[in-house]
């Protein structure tokens, strides 16, 4: 039974890969790590909400109840079990949702590289402008080595994860 919850499991994390491809996502990993960093995120404060709860009710107790210790040492481990049940219950849900949203980004950041051509095109009279600049950084790109290229792409990601990490600190 429960083999054929993680086998069902699985393949409904694989179907998100049909989504994403149907909604034009051509990397499928970003929603996934989205879905993961809001998982970690969401277990540590729901962790950090179960030590505040758990220190008030032993505050306000004229003598602590014979099982609080084992309650800290269990809550000690709420964060793997915060992330164990996001993971194994509704992680396919979430990278559905993340899927959705940046498909919503992406057609509203293209719509307004359109616009933004359209109003240059009216007031300089020079076709597509964004979009050429866009094509030229992105044959710069492609023109580098493979071994460049892996080099850029893993920056990038490290700034990402940075930028994520910075965001989750403040």
């Amino acid at each position: 039974m429960i083999i054929k919850y993680f086998s069902n499991y699985y393949t409904r994390i694989k179907e998100t890969k049909k989504v994403a491809r149907d909604k034009n996502n051509a990397v499928w990993v970003i929603p996934i790590f989205d879905s993961i960093l809001v998982s970690i995120f969401l277990s540590w404060q729901l962790s950090i909400g179960i030590w505040i709860v758990f220190d008030t009710w032993q505050n306000t107790q004229v003598y602590p109840p014979w099982y609080m210790d084992m309650l800290w040492q269990v809550s000690s481990f709420s964060f793997t079990i915060f992330l164990s049940i996001i993971m194994l219950t509704i992680l396919d849900k979430m990278i559905l949702f993340f899927i959705h949203i940046h498909f919503l980004v992406n057609k509203l950041v293209l719509r307004g590289i359109s616009k933004l051509d359209m109003y240059l095109w009216k007031k300089t009279g020079r076709d597509s402008v964004i979009t050429n600049a866009i094509w030229k950084m992105q044959t710069k790109f492609m023109s580098k080595s493979k071994n460049q290229r892996r080099l850029m792409t893993v920056a990038f990601v490290g700034l990402i994860v940075t930028y994520y990490g910075w965001l989750i600190a403040t």
